[in-house]
């Protein structure tokens, strides 16, 4: 009996092309257009323009144009005045632009002028303006100067690994993000079968509730595992993602995170009546939760009081443990044993309300 039901489940799946797609080709089409918009192996080290004017005879106006272009940061291009290097900004063809006055000297008072939007976003103008800042000040000592500071990770947190791209990022944020959106299937198909009568059916032989269950969860989980191996495999074949960590690592974590789905989806039937109302309510929840874990704008740039808010979804547990083991190298098993706990503790809550709440016969 609970082998039929596991099977038929599987077989409405595959027959679903409509799940197939929102959980198969959709997310891939999500992951391949922002990773696409922040990589390319032959743009990623390209220099970005900015436009300088100065007037001829200008040692130290020289000097810093020739630092800005020695670092391979910038490309500067050189303006006939001021008002053309403001009027390139202004059209967005260079990210920013220096004037440098005929008698440039900071060390008295005269600085140049850095033209740049002061309305960008302080994470957009913050790292310009501090790249041209230092390498202006460099240039004013008159000699190279060594590196006054270097990057080293502390004890006891893994090192990056090298070359990582933007899709160490964005292939596990739409993976997580419409991993989830199974629960919103699950959910539907928990209310479908309430409403034709299949669990009076199913009730009316032999079987434990929670054994009915647990057949109808089984297939769903593994079509969330499928989903994900899919996802993350073509990722690592198509995009270049790199595994910094352990893969019995990830596949744990992949596990917790499929497991946490499924369990949502009974969550959310157990509240809904109606698939318009199963579809409603999870949509929105799934949005939330997607926004808030950092499956479209990574935490680490959200204001503090935002990334605290994510940690109350499973998404945002499971982003860090995937961060871990993607970018950071020689993560093992046991380096992200919180964020695969906290993903378990959220399906288990999710499965045991669910289950409680969930009634076979409305």
């Amino acid at each position: 009996m609970i082998g039929a039901a596991i099977r038929k489940e599987i077989q409405l799946v595959l027959r679903d092309r409509g799940t197939l797609i929102s959980l198969f080709v959709m997310p891939l089409v999500f992951m391949g257009v922002l990773g696409s918009m922040f990589t390319g192996r032959q743009e990623k080290h390209a220099p970005r323009p900015i436009a300088v004017h100065l007037e001829p005879g200008s040692t130290r106006a020289a000097a810093a144009v020739r630092a800005i272009e020695q670092s391979g940061l910038f490309r500067a291009r050189e303006e006939a005045s001021a008002e053309r290097v403001r009027r390139a900004v202004a059209a967005e063809e260079v990210v920013a632009g220096i004037v440098f006055p005929p008698d440039f000297d900071p060390l008295a008072g005269r600085p140049g002028e850095l033209v740049i939007d002061t309305a960008a976003p302080p994470e957009v103008r913050g790292p310009i303006e501090g790249a041209l800042g230092g390498l202006v000040a460099r240039s004013l000592a008159g000699v190279e100067l060594p590196p006054v500071l270097v990057a080293k990770s502390p004890p006891g947190i893994k090192p990056a690994v090298a070359e990582a791209s933007p899709f160490q990022l964005y292939v596990p944020g739409s993976s997580v993000l419409f991993g989830f959106f199974l629960a919103l299937t699950v959910g539907i198909s928990f209310v479908h079968e309430r409403r034709s009568g299949t669990f009076r059916r199913l009730l009316a032989a032999p079987v434990r509730r929670p054994l009915v269950l647990v057949a109808k969860l089984v297939p769903y989980y593994l079509v969330g595992l499928a989903q994900m191996a899919f996802l993350f495999g073509l990722g690592v074949v198509a995009f270049g993602m790199e595994v910094g960590g352990s893969p019995l690592a990830l596949a744990v974590l992949t596990g917790a995170v499929v497991f946490a789905a499924v369990s949502l989806g009974l969550f959310i039937a157990s509240f809904g009546g109606t698939e318009r109302q199963v579809g409603a309510i999870g949509s929105v929840c799934l949005l939330v939760m997607g926004l808030l874990g950092g499956c479209m704008v990574p935490r680490a740039i959200m204001p503090a009081s935002m990334q605290k808010f994510g940690l109350f979804t499973p998404h945002a547990w499971a982003l860090d443990g995937y961060y871990d083991v993607l970018v950071r190298a020689g993560t093992g098993l046991t380096d992200i044993a919180l964020p695969v706990a906290a993903v378990a503790a959220f399906g288990l809550a999710f499965a045991l309300v669910g289950a409680l709440r969930f009634d076979f016969e409305r």
